[in-house]
């Protein structure tokens, strides 16, 4: 068996570190519910066909182009610093955070007092980073800037810029809030990162395993947009006579499904609706005679836009 795997069965990358317990969480949201525990080998119990392994997060490109996984979650920045972008096929880009639903920038920064005001200025500087391929290559793409020593950090970065270990930094942010508060400034954003489903191309030439990473990468998918914003199956009723003027307002992912009552001046409705859609509909539909509007919490929903053409 090559890289001790199973023949029929599809090996799944999970990521360690900071991602983690994330992706876990998601996986078991997702319908792959896996046991809490050391092992670095991992079953599902709804799933005997895929086998999840524990990796390096920043080793998972070089495991997926290897094969030693079929496919894998780790972030875009790992797979850039590898340099592996072209040796993995990007099944599926997802956005983790709950926060900015966008996703993560990685900044250069450094302190005031560094005299750092663009990139440029970094020539013949120390720069700290804990992605020093990326780092380097970036700075000679978007700027130029080719005469900088990197100095490889493994956490802990900015502070390697107070102590004066280095010139410059670069780190991982959403926002940049934290690193204005904490006295630095950021220079220039180098790079976008968010977390991806990247998959063997050997792998995908099967086609049954093809269609099981896919799967995975829509439940997933599916997480994380009703976590996004919630959904409701929303429930109305509504009169016959103004049901056309209704139908227009309402959105929903297919048509809305109408049945009859027994009486016959009103029809049931129900529709798919966003938090957001709801709040600002409900007090519309009020006003235009519909009652008993009941929206019910929809933990995910599926649609065509997911399946990968």
């Amino acid at each position: 068996m090559k890289f001790g795997k199973k023949v029929d069965c599809v090996y799944f990358g999970i990521p360690s570190g900071s991602l983690q317990e994330q992706v876990l969480r998601i996986l078991e949201k997702a319908g792959y519910p896996l046991p809490s525990t050391r092992q670095y080998e991992l079953t599902t119990p709804y799933d005997n066909g895929i086998i999840f392994r524990i990796l390096d997060r920043k080793e998972m490109p070089e495991k997926v182009s290897q094969g030693i996984v079929d496919c894998g979650i780790t972030g875009k920045d790992y797979i850039y610093e590898a340099g592996k972008e072209n040796c993995v096929t990007v099944i599926r880009d997802f956005i983790f955070s709950k926060r900015t639903n966008q996703p993560s920038r990685i900044v250069l920064a450094s302190r005031p007092e560094k005299g750092i005001e663009n990139p440029e200025d970094c020539n013949g500087k120390v720069i700290a980073t804990e992605l020093p391929n990326l780092t380097r290559r970036r700075m000679k793409e978007l700027f130029g800037v080719e005469d900088i020593d990197i100095l490889r950090s493994e956490g802990k970065t900015e502070a390697k810029v107070i102590m004066g270990e280095s010139d410059a930094f670069t780190d991982i942010t959403e926002t940049g809030e934290t690193l204005k508060a904490n006295g630095n400034h950021i220079v220039a954003e180098i790079f976008t990162s968010n977390p991806q489903l990247i998959a063997n191309a050997d792998a995908l030439k099967n086609k049954a395993f093809r269609n099981k990473i896919e799967d995975i990468g829509i439940c997933i998918d599916a997480v994380l947009q009703a976590e996004k914003e919630p959904v409701y199956m929303v429930f109305m009723d509504v009169p016959t006579r103004v049901w056309k003027e209704v139908e227009k307002l309402l959105p929903a992912v297919v048509s809305p499904t109408v049945s009859p009552v027994v009486d016959k001046d009103w029809c049931s409705v129900s529709v798919v609706i966003q938090e957001s859609q709801l709040n600002v509909l409900a007090p519309k539909l009020l006003r235009m005679g519909v009652d008993g509007i009941v929206p019910v919490p929809v933990p995910k929903v599926f649609t065509q836009d997911m399946v990968e053409s």
